[in-house]
């Protein structure tokens, strides 16, 4: 009769739909959402009914590293991914404690124990993933009368789910329970919804868990991700729904280079890339591009993944982009990317074959600064520059003789091998095939003289500090080691090295022997060096450089021995000493300066934000002056400015 009248009670109450007891399904899927995550950190365990409790120390393969927070997961992500065709090994340092779906904490002292829980783990069909509650939220606790005897505010999923667990074991007691709305749910991508009912709660929920086994179903693997992304080239294919972006070529490098190019540019745009597994996904991240970085710099969320085709979301400041790229392995790809292709160019001197035809006087040496020259027995013969870009998914690369036009032109890069390069444009097809080794591992070296301005004080007595290891700056190698001697005998016999810097001890010019020996043996030979201290102060007043400058425009021809910022005009003026510095498509305002010190003229440079040319910032020594062309010092920094009058 009790029952009874209870329930008479409740049934007619607008309430009860809202009311909730363990053996609903509400309350079931409730449990479900709001279960521990166990797949959260599968990266160390590869179990999803169960986590491992943070800080833990592991030492993955023979690296010792601690896991302080989920985000450092990437730190055994990146020592997995660097090498491919490694076995990856992880142990713990125990004891350690893992919890279960429920919450359960169990102290683990051995990896045997560990075992038999991944071992009876299954991933628990229960928990769902793809949704979760937006705390906090309430419950009114009721009499059998529905008058509200309690609030209960719950702030986390391991407070809710506790609380629902107490639902199975006060059932029995007259007090009954129903969820305060609106409530928010919020979707793994982000979306939220907002939820008014127990119908409403319970529609979003399955809703979710559904959408949560396709994503299942689709999503890739982080290594699956790097694998796919450097499989040929990609191509955006849509660019927040539209086709701007259908021309651009992305090519991700395998050691975190990315290069970008778009329909018919000339340059290359240069870049990095990474990957790493969060909380809500796989994200790519673009960053340091020198173009684009607006339109594809930043973090983007990997959401759709396939074989041939990613969708990427990225969201910063509210404002969403979506991207979808399409994988582009076409026929004219080669397996070498931009990089591979200059680092193979510079690495060595080059033999170059055009159409099947080697020439026997020369070789081609490909320099960093895109200066290209021909040598035949280490005379130059002839000069010019070259470049490599991506045009229309295509690597070229670009060679510009002086008198040497037989060569020059735009070659597709067809074919990349470890010892040669095949180039072709039109009919014509030249090889290139590096000179890298040598019988002799001393030839780089050999009697020489090392010439440096005295311009330390005392001036002019013969005495300056010399940078030794500047003696044969190209010819570092792991194998060699050097040491310096100031007589024949301690060269020979290994004994009283010098150190660097180095001052001589005899003024103005000093031999001193260089010993250069092969590493793990006894293989060495002795050169000579001899040091020239030479006078090259100027002779030239504040008043005469300050002329100079001032008449017509100047470029910087040499900066540490290269040409790069040759491109850059200098036009120095008298009014608030503004020096204009400018090219076809920037233009900078910076300011100099001139002051005579006791070692000589100063022109200092300040206020220079442009790129590159940023470098001529600070204060120079004029260390020779003609009326066309001054040298100028800035401790290890050599720049050569020279005078252009139209």
């Amino acid at each position: 009769m009790v029952t009874s009248c209870q329930d008479e009670e409740i049934e007619p109450n607008p309430e009860n739909e809202n009311i909730i007891n363990s053996e609903t399904a509400l309350v079931s899927l409730m449990q479900s959402t709001s279960a521990y995550d166990g797949s959260v950190d599968d990266v160390m365990d590869e179990a999803n009914c169960l986590s491992v409790n943070l800080p833990v120390t592991v030492v993955v393969n023979g690296i010792t590293i601690t896991i302080n927070t989920l985000e450092d997961l990437g730190l055994i992500e990146a020592i997995y991914n660097e090498f491919d065709n490694d076995d990856d090994v992880l142990e713990y340092i125990f004891p350690i404690t893992i919890i279960l779906n429920d919450y359960t904490e169990i102290t683990i002292e051995n990896q045997e124990q560990l075992q038999e829980f991944i071992d009876e783990c299954t991933a628990d069909e229960d928990v769902i993933e793809c949704i979760d509650f937006q705390y906090p939220i309430s419950f009114s606790m009721y009499d059998t009368n529905f008058q509200v005897i309690d609030t209960v505010v719950i702030g986390s999923d391991f407070e809710l789910y506790v609380f629902l667990q107490s639902l199975e074991t006060s059932n029995s007691a007259v007090v009954l329970a129903s969820l305060n709305f609106p409530v928010t749910m919020v979707y793994a991508n982000g979306d939220t919804v907002e939820v008014n009912s127990n119908q409403e709660l319970e529609a979003a929920i399955n809703a979710a868990e559904e959408e949560c086994d396709y994503d299942d179903d689709e999503d890739c693997t982080l290594q699956e991700v790097s694998e796919a992304l450097q499989d040929c080239h990609w191509e955006i294919a849509s660019y927040n729904g539209d086709d701007n972006f259908i021309d651009f070529d992305l090519v991700f490098g395998g050691g975190g280079a990315l290069q970008i190019s778009e329909g018919d540019l000339t340059e290359v745009v240069l870049g990095s890339w990474n990957l790493e597994s969060t909380d809500q996904g796989i994200v790519l991240s673009i960053e340091q591009l020198t173009a684009f970085s607006q339109d594809l710099g930043g973090d983007w969320l990997v959401v759709d993944c396939a074989d041939d085709r990613f969708e990427l979301v990225r969201t910063v400041e509210n404002t969403t982009t979506e991207i979808v790229m399409e994988i582009n392995c076409d026929d004219n790809q080669v397996s070498c990317d931009f990089q591979d292709v200059r680092d193979y160019l510079v690495a060595c001197p080059q033999i170059p074959a055009l159409n099947g035809y080697t020439p026997s006087f020369t070789t081609f040496t490909f320099h960093d600064s895109n200066e290209i020259s021909t040598l035949y027995e280490n005379d130059l013969l002839y000069s010019g520059t070259w470049d490599i870009a991506m045009i229309e998914g295509e690597l070229k690369v670009f060679i510009n003789f002086n008198g040497l036009e037989d060569y020059n032109g735009e070659y597709a890069v067809v074919e990349c091998n470890e010892d040669s390069l095949v180039l072709q444009q039109g009919e014509e097809v030249l090889v290139l095939t590096q000179q890298c080794t040598s019988d002799n591992p001393f030839e780089c070296f050999s009697n020489t003289e090392y010439v440096i301005c005295d311009n330390e004080e005392p001036f002019n007595d013969g005495i300056a500090t010399f940078d030794l290891y500047e003696i044969f700056p190209n010819c570092s190698n792991d194998n060699i080691e050097m040491t310096f001697h100031e007589t024949l005998m301690d060269a020979e016999t290994g004994v009283n090295a010098l150190t660097s810097p180095y001052s001589n001890v005899v003024s103005s010019s000093q031999t001193i022997y260089v010993s250069a020996t092969l590493a793990g043996g006894n293989t060495f030979e002795i050169f000579e060096v001899n040091l020239v201290v030479e006078d090259c102060g100027q002779t030239c007043s504040e008043q005469d450089v300050d002329a100079f400058l001032l008449d017509c425009t100047w470029n910087v021809v040499n900066y540490n021995g290269s040409d790069n910022l040759i491109v850059w005009n200098l036009d120095f003026e008298s009014s608030n000493n503004i020096v204009v510095i400018y090219t076809e498509t920037a233009t900078i305002d910076a300011t100099w300066t001139t002051s005579q010190t006791n070692d000589g003229v100063i022109i200092e440079f300040s206020n220079v934000a442009g790129s590159d040319i940023q470098a001529i910032t600070g204060q120079w020594l004029v260390v020779e002056c003609e009326e066309d062309r001054l040298q100028l010092h800035r401790e290890n920094d050599i720049m050569v400015i020279e005078r252009t009058c139209d």
